[in-house]
């Protein structure tokens, strides 16, 4: 029921009101018209119609409508009509103590209360004064009291449907951000992936083109490699897009991070870089996104250090620091210094570590060195335990 009254619309609830004022008249002329009358039948009816007529507007106007209705009762029951006629009179005097109540602030709700009840006392008094009580109460008090619980329960209804679909907007606006933070995550990581391992297949797969014919055995080594970079990228794709096929019960594998520095060193040589690496300081536990971050910062600065510096060295220093870890990455390649910067070669790259490094209140700088070459270097704050 009062999920169908919470549907009803301002036209239906007009209807409504045309309704009440309709039977409200009917019982009234009825009352009159057979009652004991002190005038003309034709000035009750009149009177009468004008009290019904003013509660169509009852909503928009409550208090006005509250003295019209109140107005008409006390002159068909002051002059016009018997006092034992009076039920049907009241009845739109207590339709008018409700509006006041429901459709109306407090502070000129309670000048509607006044008013009402006062009259109702009033015609009481005047008229039947040792029965008071009962009409006050029940005519004025209890249908103003009404109205106020009503509003307030409605007020509070359509405060909480406020609030959760706020809620719901907000939840909506959350899950949009989450999932553009993922998209924009597995972009990240397919780049970090796919750019490091394919330069390494790539260039495997030219050596073993030229040296086919006179070192089988290199041509081996270098199919085996690819084949191995191969597997190794698609455990590494797994694990990127193992939030997004992961079912409740599967495993997630570790995300790479500092610990496999070494064998990320180890493939670059095999692809025909050499690698140093070098940890100093006493090794910190990082957060798994800072180390994953740290990571594929020198995985980038490698990949870079294969496709332009050629014939180069390299080397990795981790140096862990107060407060902070420091991850460098220097090659001696001429070719770096000769193209300009490989991050500005396009997609993603170290550019887009700027962003990734920033995000955990650390800083990324990339330049070629003076002494030739190119050096990539990041610092990452570090809230962790010794290990």
């Amino acid at each position: 029921m009062i999920g169908r009254l919470k549907r009803l619309s301002e036209r239906d609830w007009d209807v409504l009101d045309r309704a009440v004022a309709a039977v409200l008249f009917a019982l009234m002329a009825v009352n009159l018209t057979l009652g004991h009358r002190h005038g003309p039948v034709i000035f009750e009816l009149a009177i009468a119609a004008a009290m019904a007529i003013a509660l169509v507007w009852r909503r928009k106007n409550p208090l006005l409508i509250a003295a019209v209705v109140v107005a008409g009762a006390g002159v068909l029951l002051g002059t016009l009509s018997s006092p034992r006629d009076a039920f049907a009179v009241v009845l739109p005097v207590l339709v008018a103590a409700y509006s006041t109540g429901a459709h109306l602030d407090l502070k000129r709700s309670l000048v509607g209360f006044v008013l009402t009840v006062g009259a109702i006392a009033a015609v009481c008094i005047a008229n039947t004064p040792n029965d008071i009580f009962f009409p006050v109460v029940f005519f004025g008090i209890v249908p103003w009291v009404v109205g106020r619980v009503i509003r307030s329960q409605t007020a509070l209804a359509r405060e909480l449907t406020e609030k959760a679909e706020r809620e719901q907007i907000a939840r909506d606006d959350e899950e949009a951000r989450a999932t553009a933070a993922e998209r924009a995550r597995v972009a990240r990581e397919l780049h970090d992936v796919l750019a490091h391992n394919l330069s390494v297949m790539v260039i495997q797969a030219s050596a073993a083109r030229r040296v086919a014919d006179k070192s089988p055995a290199a041509a081996v080594e270098a199919a085996e490699l690819i084949s191995r970079t191969g597997r190794e990228a698609l455990s590494e794709l797994r694990y990127v897009f193992g939030p997004v096929r992961k079912r409740d019960g599967d495993a997630l594998g570790a995300s790479p991070g500092l610990a496999n520095i070494e064998q990320l060193a180890s493939r670059a040589h095999r692809a025909g870089l050499p690698v140093e690496v070098r940890v100093e300081g006493k090794p910190l536990q990082l957060s798994p996104g800072a180390d994953l971050v740290a990571y594929r910062v020198i995985q980038e600065a490698l990949t870079n250090a294969l496709k332009h510096a050629h014939g180069s060295r390299a080397t990795v220093t981790v140096r862990y620091e107060r407060g902070d870890v420091v991850v460098e990455v220097l090659d001696d390649g001429a070719g770096a210094a000769a193209n300009g910067n490989p991050a500005d070669s396009g997609g993603h790259g170290l550019v887009g570590m700027h962003e990734r490094i920033a995000l955990y209140g650390g800083n990324l700088e990339a330049g070629t060195r003076p002494d030739g070459g190119f050096v990539v270097r990041a610092r990452l704050p570090v809230e962790g335990a010794p290990v």
